[in-house]
């Protein structure tokens, strides 16, 4: 039953919408428990909005392709709300001057009010959308995924265990990699190799990395992003169990809630190892400068299609395709991906291309490959 509940709860997450748990689930499409309605109900009150905006005039576009005003735009909170709703505001402006409607920027508390604001249409826009809240709000909230980000040319990522444990965890000397702020950043078992590549033309590893490491985690103290996320859970339970470690009966298991928290929670030494995208350990660096000496990378997973935007089933054809043009001029021709960009200090963002439905495939397959693992 134990065993059974690790699945459950991750399905809860999306079609439950609890607590940063929609995100990205490719959950069972089976009808959602009543608490949904509950969630979805409470979303509201998790949502926290940016300051008022005045009223844009709407253009000759924005009428013709039918889109309400105002036109509002959730966000996933990768990162502490505050600073997202900080920056997301230049993007909801940009928007505004191209689709000549209002857009409100909207960022819950938690994951979960991405879906559910998609699903209850409180909202029209999502972006920051991890993988699995790209099937999800496809498959749940009948969105259209629209938008994949790139980042160092690539639109894949992976999920990155550390540890402030590198004696246990790396099974050579830590290698140090520059960087433009705070100090060095610490890798072992050859992530360095596979950072650098990356870094470089955006090269991922087809394999895991580390991957024999993890049989060290059992036992200890494990910081987790988020029940629904796929970088941050979905994605480690399912290599915890192919390195022989339950997840739930194994080790002591927390939920940060963040990316960045999870990085917080190993530095503080609250937690043994945590996971995240790589590199979350740069949204700590400003408070941290030595969060890459403390906090050292021992493991990547395999490569993960990149995050990316979705439009809801309530605007048609001409509207969805209104936004995606508005967000790829943004990206290119006002330099807001990139560093520098708002796109960029949002989410990371170096470019934007139209979603490959199949490149989820992938996550689609996650949770029957994960419930499989549990049998």
């Amino acid at each position: 039953m134990k065993r059974r509940a690790l699945l459950a709860l991750a399905t809860a997450s999306a079609l439950v919408l609890t607590a940063c748990g929609g995100d990205d689930p490719a959950e069972e499409t089976t009808e959602p428990s009543g608490a949904t309605e509950t969630a979805t109900e409470d979303m509201s009150e998790s949502m926290a909005p940016t300051e008022d905006m005045s009223s844009s005039e709407a253009s000759t576009e924005g009428a013709a392709a039918g889109l309400p005003d105002p036109l509002v735009f959730t966000l996933t909170p990768s990162q502490e709300t505050g600073g997202l709703i900080e920056t997301a505001q230049p993007l909801a402006d940009m928007m505004s001057e191209k689709l000549g409607v209002t857009v409100e920027a909207l960022v819950p508390t938690d994951y979960a009010g991405v879906i559910a604001a998609l699903s209850s249409g409180q909202a029209h826009v999502a972006g920051g959308l991890g993988p699995r809240q790209m099937v999800q709000s496809e498959e749940q909230a009948d969105a259209t995924m629209i938008l994949q980000s790139e980042r160092f040319g690539s639109f894949s990522y992976v999920t990155q265990w550390f540890t402030n444990d590198p004696d246990t965890y790396c099974e050579d000397e830590p290698v140090a990699i520059e960087q433009e702020e705070g100090e060095p950043y610490l890798f072992c078992n050859g992530v360095a190799e596979a950072q650098e590549a990356y870094s470089a033309d955006g090269t991922l590893p087809e394999e895991p990395i580390g991957q024999d490491a993890l049989s060290n985690v059992a036992g200890q103290t494990v910081a987790f992003v988020d029940q629904g996320s796929t970088s941050g859970y979905a994605i480690p339970a399912l290599q915890l169990l192919e390195a022989g470690v339950d997840p739930l009966d194994d080790i002591d298991g927390t939920f940060a809630g963040g990316h960045d928290v999870a990085v917080q929670a190993v530095y503080d030494g609250d937690a043994a190892v945590g996971v995240s995208f790589n590199d979350a350990r740069g949204e700590l660096v400003e408070q941290a400068p030595d969060v890459g000496q403390q906090v050292v990378v021992f493991g990547w997973s395999a490569p993960i299609p990149n995050d990316g935007f979705a439009v809801a089933s309530s605007i048609d054809e001409a509207g969805t395709q209104a936004i995606t043009d508005a967000l790829v001029e943004i990206c290119n021709d006002e330099g807001a991906c990139g560093e520098g960009g708002v796109m960029y200090d949002l989410y990371e963002i170096d470019g934007l291309q139209e979603v490959n439905d199949a490149e989820f495939d992938v996550i689609r397959d996650l949770e029957a490959e994960l419930g499989d693992a549990l049998e």
